[in-house]
């Protein structure tokens, strides 16, 4: 797979430096990260797919969680950071890898599975990744993002928006693709509970290295999680599909 340069800015360079021992553990471990690959797992269940491509994959959990799914099936991971992509490449070997901003472009070629989980609002022009998104999606597009108020935590780590309700799936349909399935997830115990205690907390007592203590405590909020609505939350998937 082609690798397309991307513009070097201060917030690139801190983002790729940051995910060896800031954010790794977070995404692997973390109740939300593990919260969310449950999620997508099953919303991509049944459908027909022979190749997936994670779009801001970061570490590479979310493909690792979805290979056994269909191990026969071809997988591709971009990022701007290629210090995720080398963590992404030990975790998912069998995978290809090409550094990528989505924002300023897109591959030459359509998947059947595209995913782009917790990156759109990280994009100053997320209607531009939306259309890149949209033209390397073959069959299906999943996109997840957050909705609702949006906290001041957030845009310190580099979050331009959350979308109002209803906002992402018409900004997906507005590519030409149709949305067939919307979750809206979190209610009560991630938001607002969780997400406000960062106020109080900050958010970088979910950062850095877990050790067994974090681990168990994280692990006890990915069981209380599993109390949250699908139909009601901040944390929103919308699955489209092409025709």
């Amino acid at each position: 797979m082609d690798r397309t340069a991307v513009s070097a800015d201060p917030s690139a360079v801190d983002y790729d430096a940051s995910w060896e021992h800031k954010w790794n553990d977070m995404r692997r471990y973390g109740p939300t990260g593990r919260h969310l690959r449950r999620i997508v797992t099953d919303m991509v269940q049944g459908l027909d797919y022979d190749s997936v491509l994670d779009v801001g994959c970061g570490q590479g959990s979310l493909l690792e969680t979805l290979m056994p799914l269909k191990p026969n099936a071809r997988y591709a991971g971009i990022d701007f950071s290629e210090k995720a992509l080398e963590v992404a490449r030990r975790r998912a070997p069998h995978a290809e890898f090409a550094t990528l901003d989505v924002a300023a472009g897109h591959l030459d070629r359509r998947f059947d599975l595209v995913l782009c989980t917790d990156v759109v609002e990280h994009i100053e022009d997320d209607n531009a990744a939306f259309r890149n998104l949209a033209a390397m999606t073959g069959k299906y597009l999943l996109v997840s993002s957050l909705q609702g108020r949006m906290r001041p935590y957030e845009a310190l780590v580099g979050h331009y928006r959350s979308y109002e309700h209803g906002e992402l799936a018409a900004k997906i349909e507005a590519t030409g693709l149709t949305v067939r399935r919307v979750v809206q997830w979190g209610w009560p115990f991630f938001s607002p509970l969780y997400r406000d205690l960062f106020r109080a907390t900050g958010v970088k007592a979910t950062q850095g290295t877990y050790g067994p203590g974090r681990r168990l405590l994280a692990d006890a909020i990915y069981h209380l999680f599993r109390l949250n609505a699908w139909s009601r939350g901040d944390y929103v998937f919308v699955l489209a599909s092409r025709g």
